[in-house]
């Protein structure tokens, strides 16, 4: 361990170890619903407009989180692509090196707590955790949040080691930087820590550097223009909606749908912090046992700051109606470096420790390995009846029968190999080796990220029903006769995924909308009718029986399609995620103006 964990190396290896989890789907995934796409779609408009400034998604002004992220994304955009190219990648980027700043800054922090071998252990698991490597492969907030939080606890954990106001002008840009990605939660982590420590320890000479006035006032620079200029762009809109339509409804209740009882973010941290749950109980032990005086005062000192930076923030998170599986991420730079106190101590804490730990490493690799393939099989086709029968009817492509046997053979291989280092893993675990554990159980993390994250979700095919749409319309010269970027897209599909494969120009809506929007114009239009999320136009497109006071009429809804001059049609098939439905949608393209028309719909 001490060779891995030697100078410059050992940051080489955690930093690349988080950027390799990370990256495993990074450049496969589909844009995903919502909340990715609603990110990178309102960076996309800002290249666009030139305004970062605002933070729109389409028409609606998005004032829930603060533009850092935004910001990010709109370097990383327009140094490796552009917003036309609509590449979900380059947005996703700055996730990546949010994860292996977190990385990094938990070795460091780790170094000053419990030691470099054990730093260097907690760092690698935390690298490859199953959260952080998904969050790090997802543009959004999180992933650079968490290394804007490291980064500030560990300039915490240096300060108390006697460092000066260069560490507390580091603490404090992390301060603004965690602020400008997502407000209140590095300086509620920062602070809640800071509160704890001092009540705990009745001591508080170390904060001084802290009061050095460049700090502060670099995380109020950092903060202010933007927030003002903001405020004066949105006549004061942005604070009122960010704390009262975003913030106070997940104070109050389970907003969006996203509940859970008390205790919902414990019982996924043995899947979620998986490779680090291996070891994670006998470092608990060794925690306990340092608070218990049978250490010296400086590790009992790491304990107290260990718990105050994890425990705080996850009872805050367990508390709080509204309840996401990352919003806890924040905390697992800590319970990765007990993780690795606890690898490094390993026979030294009692059999049932031990035995605990291995059982929820065991149960975590056991369920993963069982669940991707089987949500593979689930998602990996999307055929549906309503996909045939429209395919019968002449529509074109969106469905295929059956798994690929090339893509099914990669998915059950890579869950193999996952579980074989996960029982490797587990075995080396009885051994004395902490150099074969830990490598075993890296392996395991980066197992799980290829397994799931390269392999099992990007060929769920049925989920990719905003792909489907690109795919067709990236087809519109040689099916249509028309030029892509020349036809705009009307759809009753309202994921943001579709907005952003399509572009800026796809107007949302019902049914009834689309339809009009589309006689309104005279330029051609794609038009994508989603069956599913109307029954009466799913009944009136298959010829059933719908009901007497439906606002759909059959003569009067073929007449406007025939009338827009349809010129192709087809349809893509699946499964939306967001809301859990089978769904269908018909693609038709109108007014391609090649004189190729067809007569209309079979009615």
């Amino acid at each position: 361990m001490a060779e891995l964990a030697k100078g410059i190396r050992a940051y080489i290896i955690i930093g690349l170890l988080a950027g390799l989890a990370a990256l495993a789907g990074i450049f496969t995934l589909p844009p995903l619903d919502r909340d990715e796409s609603r990110f990178a779609q309102a960076t996309a408009q800002m290249l666009e407009s030139g305004d970062y400034v605002s933070i729109n998604f389409l028409d609606e002004a998005r004032n829930k989180k603060p533009v850092g992220i935004h910001w990010l994304q709109a370097v990383s955009v327009a140094a490796f692509s552009s917003a036309e190219a609509r590449e979900i990648w380059a947005y996703r980027l700055p996730s990546m090196f949010g994860a292996i700043l977190a990385a990094l800054a938990c070795f460091w922090a780790g170094q000053r707590l419990v030691g470099r071998k054990a730093a260097f252990a907690g760092a690698a698991l935390f690298a490859v955790t199953v959260l952080l490597g998904i969050e790090g492969g997802i543009a959004k907030t999180d992933a650079m949040l968490v290394g804007c939080t490291t980064l500030a606890m560990a300039a915490l954990a240096q300060l108390r080691a006697g460092k000066g106001k260069k560490t507390a002008l580091l603490f404090w840009f992390a301060i603004g930087l965690g602020a400008l990605i997502k407000g209140p939660v590095t300086p509620m982590v920062a602070g809640l820590a800071i509160l704890v420590l001092v009540i705990w320890e009745r001591k508080a000479n170390w904060l001084k550097p802290l009061g050095f006035w460049p700090g502060p006032l670099l995380a109020i620079a950092m903060i202010l223009p933007w927030l003002i200029s903001i405020q004066i762009a949105t006549d004061g809109g942005f604070l009122r909606q960010a704390i009262g339509d975003d913030l106070a409804p997940k104070l109050a209740g389970a907003a969006e749908r996203h509940g859970g009882l008390f205790g919902y973010h414990l019982l996924l941290a043995p899947l979620l912090l998986f490779p680090a749950t291996l070891t994670v109980i006998p470092g608990l032990a060794c925690l306990t046992s340092a608070l218990r005086g049978r250490s010296d005062e400086k590790t009992a000192g790491a304990a107290r700051f260990l718990l105050a930076w994890a425990i705080p923030v996850w009872l805050v998170f367990e508390l709080l109606p509204t309840k996401l599986p990352h919003y806890v991420l924040p905390a697992y730079p800590a319970l990765a470096l007990i993780a690795g106190w606890g690898l490094m101590q390993m026979n030294k804490v009692a059999a049932w420790q031990k035995w605990t730990s291995w059982a929820l490493f065991a149960f975590a690799g056991l369920v993963f390995a069982i669940l991707m393939p089987v949500l593979f099989v689930v998602y990996g086709n999307n055929a549906s009846w309503d996909a045939v029968r429209l395919s019968l009817a002449g529509f074109e492509g969106g469905f295929e029968l059956g798994l690929d046997p090339a893509i099914a053979a990669i998915v059950f291989l890579t869950a193999a190999l996952f579980a074989i280092l996960t029982g490797a893993a587990l075995m080396a675990a009885r051994g004395r080796s902490a150099v074969m554990v830990l490598c075993l159980a890296v392996a395991a993390g980066l197992g799980w990220q290829v397994m799931g994250r390269a392999a099992a979700a990007p060929n769920a095919y049925a989920v990719r029903l905003a792909d489907q749409v690109r795919a067709a319309r990236s087809y519109s010269q040689t099916i249509a006769g028309i030029a892509p970027e020349d036809i705009a897209t009307a759809s009753s599909y309202t994921e943001p995924s579709l907005v952003f494969s399509l572009g800026t120009d796809t107007m949302l809506g019902t049914a009834e909308e689309v339809l009009a929007f589309a006689e309104s114009r005279s330029d051609p239009i794609l038009i994508v009718l989603d069956l599913s999320r109307d029954a009466d136009l799913r009944a009136l497109w298959f010829g059933d029986t719908i009901a007497a006071d439906s606002a759909w009429r059959e003569y009067e809804f073929f007449e406007r399609l025939h009338a827009l001059g349809e010129c192709h049609r087809g349809l893509a098939s699946g499964t939306n995620y967001s809301r859990g439905d089978e769904t269908t949608l018909v693609l038709m393209f109108t007014r391609c103006g090649t004189g190729a028309a067809r007569e209309g719909m079979d009615q």
